[in-house]
């Protein structure tokens, strides 16, 4: 399993805003870290939490669809299609973010997901 740093996701994470209260400065609840890669990430303005979710293996083994929307993904920087996943954050239910990286620029940038989405 490759691992992200509780920095880098804490960095990361500050680039989508918050579900509620729109703001985009998060951390990671240090109460509920798992070591199953699932944390509890935490806006440090409204103090909602959300799960994210770093075991990035399993998911794509588990989700069969994924790993063609990762193909079809476009840099923002040069526009070249397909990205590795880093980690994901259920903002809400009707917010999900890939983290990715660019596999020909190394850009990270997040993605919002069209796939877990639920009405």
């Amino acid at each position: 399993m490759v691992t992200i740093s509780q920095q880098e996701v804490e960095r990361r994470l500050g680039t989508v805003p918050c579900a509620i209260c729109k703001e985009s400065s998060f951390g990671i609840d240090e109460r509920v870290k798992g070591t199953d890669g699932e944390w509890r990430g935490i806006c440090k303005k409204c103090y909602y939490t959300f799960p994210v979710h770093a075991d990035m293996e399993f998911y794509l083994r588990t989700q069969p669809d994924v790993p063609y929307r990762l193909k079809e993904i476009s840099c923002t920087a040069c526009d070249h299609r397909g990205v590795s996943l880093d980690f994901r954050a259920t903002m809400s239910v009707r917010d999900a973010y890939y983290f990715v990286t660019c596999q020909a620029c190394k850009r990270q940038f997040p993605e919002k997901s069209s796939l877990e989405a639920f009405e």
